[in-house]
């Protein structure tokens, strides 16, 4: 009898040595592609922004002219002296221009847009690679909100946010062990400048630093545990546009999504 359970003990060890090793191939698989199509699709990002970038000087170029058409025709400067040829010239050039802000305009939405794509792409494949790995932290249902907070000294009509509010769900998981996490947030504005007072940064034992905006100590339960946090922004990195929120635990990415600033 003794030897029978022996027999059973030692093929169950294996059988979950097999599966160990199957999940761990697979996890480090899915991982390196991730990596590899993560990478490329920052590349692609960093291309729109650089074409979003050009796009939006000459909007704002082609405004200032039209502004500048328009106070020649308000001041009404002298019409009679010009010759027909020229007043008709300068009503096609103002047309011309509107024409051009208009184009401009359409396609600095269709290069945001295009990146706001790149990115939850991006968002989507980090939670399908984290989940592929039962000995990690998952963070999932991620929003954020900007907030405003009022007082003396911040007028209502300043449109400018002063946090942002980040909520997450840290998913269930029975394999992990229950106790005290310290949840890192980080948030990426627009011009991929990490928003973070007073720089604040942690390192591992190998000399690696992960940059972080906030950072919170959540009491894990093995059950899904629902989490806020604040995060302080910097005035002078507060600007319109796609940020990009990211979530580590420890030095690993466990969430990702992106919060318009409009």
């Amino acid at each position: 009898m003794a030897i029978k359970k022996n027999k059973i003990k030692k093929i169950s060890i294996l059988i979950l040595m097999l599966l160990l090793l199957f999940f761990s191939v697979k996890y480090y698989k899915v991982k390196g592609e991730f990596a590899q199509f993560k990478e490329t699709s920052e590349l692609e990002v960093e291309i729109l922004e650089s074409q979003l970038g050009e796009i939006l000087h000459k909007y704002d170029s082609l405004s200032e002219e039209s502004k500048r058409n328009a106070e020649l025709v308000a001041l009404n400067v002298d019409v009679r002296s010009l010759n027909d040829e020229s007043s008709n010239q300068t009503k096609i050039d103002v047309t011309s221009v509107d024409d051009s802000i208009v184009y401009y305009a359409k396609r600095a939405q269709e290069l945001n847009a295009q990146i706001a794509q790149k990115n939850q792409a991006i968002s989507k494949d980090s939670k399908e690679v984290n989940s592929s790995n039962p000995y990690c932290l998952t963070a999932a249902n991620i929003n954020a909100k900007g907030v405003k907070i009022y007082s003396d000294l911040y007028k209502s009509s300043n449109s400018q946010i002063q946090q942002l509010r980040v909520c997450y769900t840290l998913q269930k998981n029975e394999v992990l062990k229950a106790g005290s996490r310290k949840i890192y947030i980080q948030v990426v504005n627009p011009k991929n400048q990490i928003i973070s007072k007073g720089n604040a940064f942690v390192e591992n034992a190998s000399g690696t630093k992960l940059q972080f905006s906030a950072l919170s100590e959540v009491n894990y339960n093995k059950k899904d545990t629902d989490v806020c946090a604040y995060v302080d922004l910097e005035q002078s990195k507060t600007v319109k546009g796609n940020y990009i929120i990211n979530i580590y635990s420890d030095f690993t990415k466990i969430g990702s999504t992106t919060f318009e600033y409009k």
